[in-house]
């Protein structure tokens, strides 16, 4: 990726500078818990120098956050032989360097086709992520005097993941899952394979979480 982009912008002068110059930039959410994506660390991108493109060139990147890997389209603004520096909007600018294997330029047919509306992309949902959902869930549990205490979790296929765990001593468990079709995200409550209450699909899972009925859920909740 990084040799290709830097053919592209070859004749506009590029400015060399440390890589660890170039830091992570996030919307700024005034105080509100949000799931943060990944930069590469100093150590990773080993202070090596860096090319910034004269133009930006428009890139596909996998872009990792704890609970998933989002496919963004972006701009590649700076790279090195072996990461990019890519910006990309939701809800808000964001910055952030990710390995080259991970950014792939974009033909002329993705171009004409980023012109149209784009459907939402399914997220990739691990086990070792839905830590970060779990945290978000007892944000909400904490209105109504309620905890989810994780016991174990684990993949059920490559868009969806399970937590088992209980409230108040009752065994259920958390269900995250996202539409391979549609990219939406649901977050279901479950007990004795019951659904405690119906998921409402969002664009994101902390969307999908807040509008959740967690209190008629709690309710529905059978004597221990």
């Amino acid at each position: 990726m990084a040799s290709d982009t830097g053919r592209a912008s070859s004749s506009t002068p590029h400015q060399a500078v440390r890589a660890d110059t170039l830091g992570q930039v996030e919307p700024d959410r005034g105080g509100e818990f949000v799931v943060r994506p990944y930069s590469l660390t100093p150590p990773e991108l080993g202070g090596l120098s860096v090319a910034i493109a004269g133009e930006p060139t428009h890139v596909l990147a996998w872009v990792r956050y704890p609970a998933i890997a989002d496919h963004v389209r972006a701009l590649a603004l700076a790279w090195t032989p072996r990461a990019v520096y890519v910006e990309w909007e939701d809800r808000g600018t964001h910055r952030a360097w990710v390995w080259a294997s991970a950014v792939e330029r974009t033909s002329a047919d993705q171009e004409a086709a980023a012109a149209a509306p784009e459907r939402s992309r399914a997220a990739v949902v691990t086990a070792k992520g839905t830590e970060p959902l779990v945290h978000l869930v007892n944000a909400q549990l904490a209105l109504i005097g309620a905890e989810f205490v994780t016991s174990m979790a684990k993949p059920a296929g490559p868009f969806s993941a399970v937590v088992f765990g209980s409230i108040d001593g009752h065994p259920v468990r958390l269900d995250f899952s996202t539409d391979p079709a549609t990219g939406m995200c649901t977050v279901l409550l479950v007990s004795k394979k019951e659904v405690l209450a119906e998921g409402c699909p969002a664009q994101t899972f902390e969307e999908a979480i807040e509008s959740y009925g967690w209190a008629a859920a709690i309710d529905l909740l059978a004597p221990t």
